[in-house]
């Protein structure tokens, strides 16, 4: 049996303002595998985002836990949960957030700098990751010189940079078209079978389904297996 890297047990998050109260997450139990290629389907406004927020620490929730193995995330100091953030968990969002003052390579090698790698070890290591997915050939290119697939890429590449176990992916594909989409969906499944990451990706495209271990779909808060 597949060991559990990450487990949400009845997840709550409210948003209280002055004169609303919005029940975001109401009562979320997930398990991720390990090397699980999984979806997260639903509607925008349905909770896609803040789950995904809370199972990668970005975000606190209301009630309920998360568990990296038999590890209570939010038990841990901030300084500590940071630190997990950073090694245990890679994140691609619908914007890429390439800086466009830095080359690929520049732009792959921050969070490895930001976990203390040494500056040979983080340029040897994000050239491989930018070869990997096919751009090897663009290493000294900044960012606004390459199209927009070629920078969800670069994201992904960033994601994979201190050889995380998780990787949770936002609407990656959300501002590509439909063969562009297709083919960062590709990359991110031949990743996933490459180094064995756990992928949970949220979208609302039906059509991505096919590239998934297993599908989940949120509705108003509620997960629906």
């Amino acid at each position: 049996m597949s060991e559990i890297v990450l487990k949400a047990v009845n997840l709550r998050k409210v948003y209280e303002t002055e004169n609303d109260r919005v029940e975001a997450l109401k009562g979320i139990n997930l398990s991720l595998k390990r090397g699980e290629f999984s979806l997260l389907m639903g509607a925008s406004g349905s909770g896609k985002s803040t789950l995904l927020h809370i199972l990668g620490t970005l975000d606190r929730p209301t009630g309920g836990k998360v568990f990296y193995k038999d590890l209570d995330l939010f038990s841990l100091p901030e300084k500590e949960l940071a630190f997990f953030r950073n090694k245990k968990v890679g994140f691609v969002f619908q914007f890429h957030y390439l800086i466009n003052e830095l080359s690929l390579v520049e732009n792959v090698m921050i969070p490895m700098l930001l976990a203390g790698a040494p500056k040979r070890k983080a340029k040897e290591r994000a050239e491989y990751l930018l070869q990997t997915i096919g751009l090897g050939h663009r290493l000294s290119h900044r960012p606004f010189e390459i199209s927009g697939g070629e920078k969800q890429r670069v994201a992904i590449a960033r994601a994979l940079a201190n050889d995380p176990e998780i990787v949770l992916a936002d609407e990656p594909t959300g501002n590509l078209d439909t063969e562009t989409a297709k083919s960062v969906l590709t990359l991110m499944k031949e990743l996933n079978r490459k180094f064995g990451t756990t992928f949970l990706i949220a979208t609302h495209n039906r059509e991505l389904e096919k590239f998934a271990d297993n599908v989940y779909f949120i509705k108003d808060g509620v997960l629906i297996a």
